[in-house]
């Protein structure tokens, strides 16, 4: 009788995957070929770092070649686990840039699959799940930061992992979801600090969820409390080791920021943040927009509950708009800073959009926060209402949103490649607990809000690339045949970053990076006091056309 009752939970097993791929193993299998077509289309490869990844490059380097951890004195985070995962690609591939940003073009369709997954949890069809992942794998900032070795996908990829699993855990109560939710905020706390706002938001949620009883206790306290162990065992001995990096960020940091200064800023900082969601999430509020059912207000509770958060958007927006768009990343016609001498002040990045064009921009963006938050009206109170797992897990995420946009107020940078890492939490929020059936116009839309975002992601990421191949090879011409030292060059952030020949801050009209001699100079175009002695050409995907990265040299 009981080998009959294994047997029929074996086959009982069976069904539940046999039904689990015919309803998502062709979602997936539509994400991950169309995450790889783009990849292609893009060309990841390239033997250089981008933007800060020279020094999370040099720490795998460090570690492939000397076969010990030595960290770059650039770097302000853990990276412990992003060094591990890139070690093991240049373990199996040898060391290079391209097979770095391989390791992270890897990690992130893990990242989106684990999107993907978390929707479907939430209770949405295979269809929005896969329009909703589809409008964090075409995120621009996302989708260029996935063809680097930067910090910010690793964290977004585990960070979502550990978001599904905590999830899942709060739902069902299954201390292996709990296991595995920690196991993945431990590896993004070993990319970034503030990985340690998963276990916190885990604890608080499932508090809420079982009250304060022993073990509810127990179990809340346990995953922050091996984090927190963890992490500053791990920075006492980085700082006993080799010293900390000049930038390690911790928690005194930010909290030394805490000032009048600060809340001067949040209006304008709220205001970039809103744009950016906005923007971000666009398709699916259009997707999502026609099932909310709007109903004038007739009371002055119910005015001021819709009129003054309308209200704060706009003034908000008001204060953001003439610093928009934010930086780091993100720069008139392109995705990905321009850190050459001339870039660096946004000189001879031409062509460049029309001002209406922008204002377009700005417009869209503000009309998706605006949106989200009638979708977001709509959707949450009742989620808050719902069973205990299902508000623990609205609790998990809000708690989590809560923590990170803290940190977003008081970094001292609050970059624009930041904001992405609140989009699992706002789908949490945004997404009804049932299945929605969108009306064939707002799924129209929304594809093709998709189709815009993708074909942009692809072709700013692809210029990007290829202007920093031109560079690149503009500084071999320099280096094999004219035998040009590094100290002598300034060849860009990178570059100078790579090789440090100078000191940072060098004064005397000098990039702030590591200049010693500026001798030579490469840059997108004419400088004052130089000439130009040769180009390097590269195709350009938006607007389509050739341009040229230049070696200068001084007069």
């Amino acid at each position: 009788m009981e080998r009959w009752r294994c047997k029929g939970a074996g086959i009982e097993k069976l069904d539940k995957l046999l039904k689990y791929s015919k309803t998502n193993l062709l979602p997936l299998a539509v994400m991950a070929g169309t995450w790889l077509a783009a990849n292609l289309l893009v060309n990841p490869v390239g033997d250089f770092p981008l933007n800060d990844d020279f020094s999370y490059g040099r720490t795998v380097l460090n570690l492939h070649t000397l076969g010990k951890l030595q960290y770059d004195q650039w770097l302000s985070m853990t990276l412990l686990t992003q060094v591990l995962w890139g070690a093991g690609f240049c373990k199996l591939f040898s060391f290079s840039f391209t097979v770095l940003r391989i390791s992270t073009l890897v990690l992130a369709l893990g990242g989106l699959a684990a999107i993907y997954q978390l929707c479907r949890d939430l209770g949405q069809s295979p269809k929005i799940a896969l329009l909703a992942t589809l409008a964090v794998t075409f995120n621009p900032i996302f989708f260029s930061l996935s063809f680097t070795f930067m910090t910010d996908v690793p964290f977004f990829a585990f960070g979502a992992m550990s978001t599904l699993y905590y999830a899942r855990a709060l739902r069902s109560g299954k201390m292996k979801w709990v296991l595995w939710g920690s196991f993945f905020a431990l590896a993004a706390t070993f990319v970034r600090q503030q990985g340690l706002m998963f276990p916190l938001s885990f604890g608080v949620a499932w508090l809420f969820l079982g009250g304060l009883r022993p073990k509810s206790l127990a179990i809340a306290a346990w995953p922050l409390a091996l984090h927190l162990l963890l992490f500053f065992a791990f920075s006492k001995w980085l700082e006993t080791s080799q010293g900390l990096p000049d930038g390690y960020g911790d928690f005194g940091k930010l909290l030394r920021r805490l000032d009048w200064g600060i809340f001067q800023q949040m209006p304008l900082r709220v205001g970039a943040i809103l744009a950016y969601t906005g923007g971000f999430l666009l398709p699916l509020v259009a997707l999502l927009q026609p099932s909310v059912r709007f109903k004038f207000p007739t009371t002055f509770s119910e005015i001021a509950k819709l009129l003054f958060p309308v209200l704060a958007i706009i003034a908000c927006a008001a204060v953001a708009w003439h610093k928009l768009p934010w930086g780091n990343m993100a720069y008139n016609f392109g995705i990905g800073p321009p850190l050459l001498k001339d870039g660096q002040y946004f000189l001879n990045t031409a062509p460049t959009l029309s001002d209406a064009a922008i204002l377009l921009l700005k417009i869209l963006a503000f009309t998706g926060a605006i949106g989200l938050f009638f979708v977001l009206k709509k959707y949450l109170p009742g989620k808050l209402h719902k069973a205990d797992s299902q508000r623990s897990v609205m609790v998990f995420a809000l708690t989590n949103m809560t923590i990170y946009l803290g940190f977003l107020m008081l970094d001292l940078h609050c970059f624009d490649r930041y904001f992405f890492q609140l989009l699992p939490f706002l789908l949490i929020c945004l997404l009804p607990s049932q299945p929605v059936e969108p009306k064939k116009f707002a799924t129209a839309a929304c594809v093709a809000g998709l189709v815009v975002m993708a074909a942009l992601s692809v072709c700013t990421t692809h210029d990007y690339l290829a202007w920093n191949r031109a560079r690149w090879q503009a500084l071999d011409h320099l280096a094999q045949e004219k035998n040009i030292t590094p100290d002598r060059i300034d060849g860009g952030f990178e570059f100078n970053g790579w090789h440090r020949p100078g000191p940072r801050y060098p004064g005397g009209g000098k990039s702030w990076w590591w200049v010693l001699d500026d001798e030579y100079v490469v840059a997108f175009g004419d400088l004052g006091g130089y000439r130009k002695q040769q180009g390097f050409p590269f195709q350009r995907w938006l607007p389509p056309g050739v341009d040229s990265v230049y070696v200068l040299k001084r007069e």
